[in-house]
């Protein structure tokens, strides 16, 4: 069952946009349609629809999120073997292989935020459970994006965080 849109909708074209699939249509200023042949029920379209006109396949509103809430793409570094799946399956181009800053021997995937939809087609297609779709506002990224950090850390990929400094000593002088 896909999402679907109801009357509410005002034409935006900010759905049709964002859709992966482009399974919405619609004119400009008129009511849009959800082809449930291609819709993949990713809800990328609900994130981004001012309208409160979309509903999921469960009947549910779809909630509107500010950019930075928005589900998105997280790569597990210490899980990527750097077999390019990922790339492969984004419709929107939003991961590159990219080579870390250390000794790491081979590339690993990269989100371009911007770019991201959050559609899970990457999720979907990793054969080695090393990307995952979250809220950005959710601790499962704050999560993901700690241990990323830590494991740059270890190998050398990223220097090690600066203990915070004093600014006392820099206004005496």
């Amino acid at each position: 069952m896909a999402f679907i849109i109801t009357e509410n909708c005002t034409g935006c074209t900010a759905c049709m946009k964002r859709c992966p699939t482009s399974a919405i249509t619609g004119e400009r200023k008129l009511l849009h349609v959800i082809d449930p042949e291609l819709c993949i029920d990713c809800g990328a379209c609900g994130v981004v629809c001012p309208d409160e006109a979309i509903y999921d396949n469960e009947g549910n509103l779809c909630e509107m999120l500010k950019p930075a809430a928005r589900p998105r793409a997280y790569v597990d570094l210490q899980s990527c073997v750097g077999c390019e799946w990922c790339v492969w399956a984004c419709p929107f181009d939003a991961l590159e292989m990219v080579s870390l800053k250390s000794s790491h021997h081979f590339p690993v995937s990269e989100v371009i935020t911007k770019k991201c939809v959050g559609c899970t087609l990457c999720e979907l297609d990793c054969p080695y459970d090393a990307i995952h779709i979250f809220r950005g506002d959710s601790p499962k990224a704050a999560w993901q994006n700690e241990r990323n950090a830590k494991y740059e850390e270890e190998i050398g990929a990223r220097p090690a965080a600066a203990p915070a400094s004093d600014d006392s000593d820099e206004k005496a002088a």
